[in-house]
């Protein structure tokens, strides 16, 4: 079953927007600080989105300690559970009346082929994209979900989910633009408009970093799911009723995962990583179907990178510290934005663009 996605009519207009920003950025160290998203609590309690603090264990192993301030707590019980579900986007809904047939189709993920409705002469993939929604970041703290849009930030509100709440660690958009999240045991698609969360599987282990690649750089015909583990190792995600099957299709090869990748059409597939579990942070560009490092651009300057999303020609980069950066795709050099009025006390746990950010 395919579902086609109107996703710009599914953003909510208004949003909160944070009640106190600051043109300080914060201090990333040179050096990579602490070790990516590999401490901290790994499940939160039931009911409740847990603050930033540190990170769970992980198969991984390995600690955080990059201070950030607590965010808000949201119950999720009763009424408001119908409500959430009722916010939710279409995708959400069929994804969760798969349940009764005890599997989840994956082609959920892939837009519906449209070609039916375009004039004979005119292929699909040659239409070009005018849903400037798909050229929006999104940034998050372990729970909490934000927009960035015009180098603007504005709050959507706190992770909410139907079970199995957690910290999130990182999310990714697919090429219509639907956002999906993980947790240290969890897999989700998620509202961007409320960041109310549908569970939609278990994971077999953790990732510390997620992206989608485009339509046919790993799986011929469709976006695949890529969750990054701390060693480096890509991964299919496919996710299987109540399950998510995870298939390594390589590893970075030398490098452990900083926190973070990203692929978009066009302007390829990159990652921050580090030599060694507490090196600096390095910008690299990988084979989007293997995760294999294929050219190591240069060092970030800036440690724990837990973020990284291209949009309007700019590689934004987000920092445990909670600076907000440019990152030089030539170079990997990250610089502080000025007047960029970045929240404060936040703690970047990851960030995410579709893969159709720069049109395709």
């Amino acid at each position: 079953m395919r579902v086609w996605l109107d996703v710009g009519a599914r953003i909510a207009a208004g949003v909160l927007f944070c009640a106190a920003c600051s043109e300080t950025q914060g201090t990333g160290s040179a050096a990579g600080g602490s070790d990516a998203k590999t401490s901290g609590e790994t499940a939160a309690s039931s009911d409740a989105v847990a603050a930033d603090t540190s990170r769970g264990a992980q198969p991984d192993g390995g600690s955080q300690d990059a201070a950030s301030a607590e965010d808000a707590t949201l119950d999720l019980t009763g009424s408001d559970v119908a409500e959430t579900a009722a916010e939710l986007p279409s995708f959400v809904k069929d994804a969760a009346a798969a349940d009764d047939a005890d599997s989840v189709d994956w082609d959920l993920l892939d837009p519906q082929d449209a070609a039916a409705d375009l004039p004979p002469d005119v292929q699909a993939d040659t239409v070009p994209v005018v849903d400037k929604s798909l050229e929006v970041v999104y940034a998050h703290s372990s729970s909490q979900l934000y927009k960035f849009e015009n180098k603007a930030f504005s709050l959507v509100g706190a992770f909410k989910f139907d079970k199995n709440s957690g910290q999130v660690t990182d999310i990714a958009l697919d090429d219509t633009g639907a956002l999906y999240a993980v947790t240290f045991g969890d897999v989700f698609a998620c509202d961007k408009a409320s960041a109310a969360c549908k569970w939609l599987a278990s994971l077999p282990q953790s990732f510390n970093g997620l992206t989608f690649v485009p339509k046919d750089a790993a799986v011929p015909g469709k976006a695949a799911l890529i969750g990054i583990a701390n060693s480096g190792d890509w991964n299919l995600i496919e996710v299987q009723g109540g399950a998510a099957k995870v298939t390594k299709l390589g590893a970075y090869g030398g490098f452990t995962s900083s926190g973070d990748a990203f692929s978009v059409e066009k302007v390829g597939t990159y990652a921050t990583v580090k030599q060694g579990m507490f090196g600096g942070d390095k910008l690299v560009e990988v084979n989007p179907a293997t995760g294999q490092v294929i050219k190591t651009i240069g060092d970030c300057g800036v440690g724990d990178l837990w973020g990284i999303a291209w949009t309007g020609g700019v590689l934004y980069g987000f920092a445990a510290a909670g600076g907000v950066y440019a990152i030089d795709v030539k170079t990997g050099k990250a610089s502080a934005i000025p007047g960029l009025m970045v929240p404060n006390g936040v703690s970047w746990w990851g960030a995410g663009v579709s893969t159709r950010a720069a049109g395709g």
